[in-house]
């Protein structure tokens, strides 16, 4: 086992330690280098005329493709123009080949600045830049032109039905297609879950939004002289939606009950870091908030727990006793559940209610962008390159086990291979996730203590 979980460190470590910067590679099998700026949510990979051939979204903060994109969750939808075709200005198109200028791999620029990885196309009469932030799904656009051009953007290539939505200035119901001066174009391959492609200007563009080709077509007119745009292409999720400042257009993303509820708590964690100024202490603070709502819940399920313990000699004894008759064997049971007290399904019901808060609370840590430490933690967003989280994880449930079983060998062993399994998920967990999960058990930890002394009961009790 030691030797299986080194091994997966091992191959995991690359992820942990990746830098973001540009890379040469082949992403599509063309048997042309691609110019690909690796990020820690997705690497995205421009040809020489200034268009993407590839969006590949992370589903682990920090993953490293190491150049395998073959089955890697890609953006860009085949049969249809790439995204980021400026119109008479991209090898291929009709003005292209009537001589018009275009971009050429001599006047592709693709270098670092200020933090952000930066591809630059220039030709006569156009220049287009983009800046990506390596820690934002979402991109800056920034376009020049001697004329009015045409910008193609396409997507997605992960369905054939995509949800198109083309929001006109000044309403506030977007319309599934159509043309007019838009705020924004999205491009989703579901309501409220999967990718999004969304696109909009400083101030509202000229756009068209059609579908064909088993996708979705979004032609933006840019005026001659200079246009800002920010593509944010990514995960179709609230909380990411609200970091990069999209969640607030109008009708792009409609949460339910439980995202409403994550709104709240991307709330309150937000209200401790204003007072904290500290990410890992905004979190702390969260747990102790999420645990005092659970409180009541957690400490019926514990008290029904170790009164079941308690009892378990005695059940022990009717098992063995009417091991032939199992009629006999339930009536003697709730017999002995009803003398104590006890209802054996108390302990359920508050696991399930609880689970949907404790999701949520994954959810929005997992998909929050921290940008700062926490003690031996240089970043919150990303796994704990020291291990030192996974291993208090580790430390902390195996408390919690002996805890809960008091004794009882058969649970405690249960407990430990389970445990063992959720070690290499937390492996790839952000810090913020880990550092939530280890607090949230420590508390945990100190209210089932509680609980067992209240009820008398020793760590050897079941034995």
């Amino acid at each position: 086992m030691k030797r299986l979980l080194f091994l997966f460190v091992l191959l995991l470590s690359p992820a942990f330690a990746l830098t973001p910067g540009w890379q040469s590679l082949d992403v599509n099998g063309d048997g042309k280098a691609e110019h690909v700026a690796i990020t820690n949510l997705a690497d995205v990979a421009f040809n020489d005329q200034g268009q993407i051939v590839g969006w590949y979204v992370k589903q682990i903060k920090g993953q490293n493709f190491k150049g395998n994109y073959a089955k890697a969750p890609n953006l860009v939808k085949e049969g249809l123009p790439l995204p980021g075709t400026l119109v008479g200005f991209t090898e291929g198109t009709a003005e292209a080949a009537e001589g018009a200028a275009r971009f050429t791999p001599e006047n592709a620029q693709f270098f670092e600045k200020d933090g952000e990885l930066v591809a630059e196309f220039r030709a006569a009469g156009a220049t287009m830049r983009y800046r990506i932030d390596p820690r934002l799904y979402s991109l800056k656009l920034d376009v020049t032109l001697d004329q009015a051009t045409t910008l193609l953007w396409t997507g997605i290539n992960r369905t054939d039905k995509p949800v198109t939505k083309l929001l006109l200035s000044g309403s506030e119901d977007p319309i599934p297609a159509g043309s007019g001066r838009a705020t924004y174009a999205a491009i989703q391959t579901r309501p409220n879950k999967g990718y999004a492609f969304v696109l909009r200007g400083e101030t509202p563009l000229e756009a068209k939004l059609e579908l064909g080709g088993g996708g979705a077509t979004v032609q933006l007119s840019l005026p001659a002289g200079s246009s800002e745009l920010t593509i944010y292409g990514g995960l179709n999720e609230l909380v990411r939606l609200y970091v990069e400042g999209f969640y607030g257009l109008p009708g792009l993303f409609k949460p339910n009950i439980w995202g409403q509820l994550s709104l709240g708590l991307l709330y309150v964690m937000e209200l401790a870091y204003k007072y904290t100024g500290n990410w890992g202490l905004a979190i702390l603070l969260l747990t102790v908030f999420v645990r005092l709502l659970l409180w009541p819940l957690m400490h019926q399920q514990f008290k029904s727990m170790a009164e079941m313990n308690k009892l378990k000699p005695l059940v022990d004894e009717i098992n063995k006793k009417y091991k032939d008759d199992p009629e006999k064997k339930n009536e003697a049971l709730m017999n002995l559940y009803r003398e104590h007290k006890i209802n054996p399904a108390a302990g359920c019901l508050p696991m399930f209610i609880q689970m949907p808060i404790l999701f949520m609370m994954w959810r929005v840590i997992a998909n929050y962008e921290f940008d700062q430490g926490f003690l031996w933690i240089p970043d919150l967003s990303l796994p704990d390159p020291f291990y030192i989280l996974p291993a208090l994880y580790v430390l902390v449930m195996l408390a919690q086990t002996m805890l809960m079983s008091h004794g009882n060998k058969d649970q405690m062993r249960n407990g430990i291979m389970m445990n063992l399994v959720f070690i290499f998920l937390v492996l790839k967990f952000p810090a913020g996730v880990t550092l939530y999960w280890v607090f949230s058990t420590l508390i945990g930890l100190v209210q089932q203590w509680m609980i067992n002394k209240q009820l008398g009961i020793s760590p050897a009790a079941g034995s």
